[in-house]
């Protein structure tokens, strides 16, 4: 009898793809590298069945991106997860590449409204034609994702892009479809605020009792901002695309690239805020710096 295939699913969880790629980064930083050298970062030997899984995996959250025939990187989207300006630019990353698998983008579109139970999504994946023993990997790699965007955002909003009326792209506007509530517990054990999201707006209501639950509404209401708009309108700082040069002050904490000249490859630095790019002592002050 021939084998039961199930269809394309990511092997591991968001988490898990967040960790491994991170390895990729730490050893590669902005270059790309043969796929077998990838392998060797995830803990490989080299190209085999378990390792091109793994690539894969990673690669459908959009964390790595193939830029040529067999060689690979860490992908933008990764950086902005890795290393994002502002905490909103993390929130906003981990959503899209939460719902970057197709098969994610699927159940979150089957349940609109909130998370199905095991058994719920265990009955449609089976009527999706998946093998008895894939579908507790698809569900428990689904339920770590979810939970992690949930963790970063206070609560479960499947941001699905789409196609609106006229082409236009939709990540937010899917959670203020029809009103429902749910909840945002803070992650100091506060007593949770309430999120209605009403059609037209957000209602948030809550007790603040103190310092730190203030603070959590706070962090609760910057993450909700992003629902107010399509990613697509989230604007890059307006330095984005400006090469600095050595003694400009440094304008975010983020990573930035320096372009060396005669010497060596790019290379990889993590300024803070207001300090100033420093030169080379190769290269002096021909060196160059842009946004990783």
């Amino acid at each position: 009898m021939a084998r039961i295939r199930s269809p394309n699913y990511p092997a591991i969880s968001l988490p898990e793809a967040i960790s491994r790629v991170k390895a990729i980064h730490a050893a590669e930083q902005h270059l790309a590298a043969p796929k077998e050298v990838i392998a060797k970062h995830l803990g490989y030997n080299g190209l085999n069945g378990a390792s091109i899984k793994m690539i894969s995996a990673i690669s459908k959250y959009g964390l790595l991106e193939e830029i040529e025939s067999g060689k690979m990187k860490v992908s933008p989207l990764a950086m902005t997860v890795l290393y994002p300006a502002k905490p909103e630019e993390k929130v906003a990353a981990i959503q899209e590449a939460a719902f970057k698998p197709t098969l994610f983008t699927e159940i979150a579109n089957e349940w609109p409204q909130g998370k199905p139970s095991d058994e719920n999504l265990r009955a449609w994946l089976m009527r999706r034609n998946f093998a008895t023993d894939a579908v507790d990997r698809v569900i428990q790699s689904y339920r770590e994702t979810t939970d992690l965007v949930a963790q970063e955002s206070g609560h479960y909003t499947p941001l699905i892009e789409s196609q609106g009326k006229g082409g236009r792209s939709l990540a937010t506007t899917h959670a203020l479809q029809r009103q429902q509530t749910t909840t945002f517990t803070p992650a100091s054990g506060a007593e949770p605020f309430r999120v209605t999201f009403t059609g037209n707006g957000i209602e948030i209501a809550g007790r603040i009792t103190d310092e730190a639950s203030a603070d959590d509404l706070v962090r609760a209401v910057n993450a909700l901002k992003l629902l107010l708009k399509p990613l697509a309108e989230i604007k890059k700082p307006n330095w984005a695309d400006k090469p600095f040069s050595p003694g400009e002050k440094v304008p975010g904490t983020t990573p930035f690239r320096a372009h060396h000249v005669g010497h060596a490859g790019d290379s990889l630095i993590e300024p803070d805020e207001g300090d100033t790019f420093p030169t080379c002592d190769k290269c002096g002050d021909k060196v160059r710096y842009t946004l990783a």
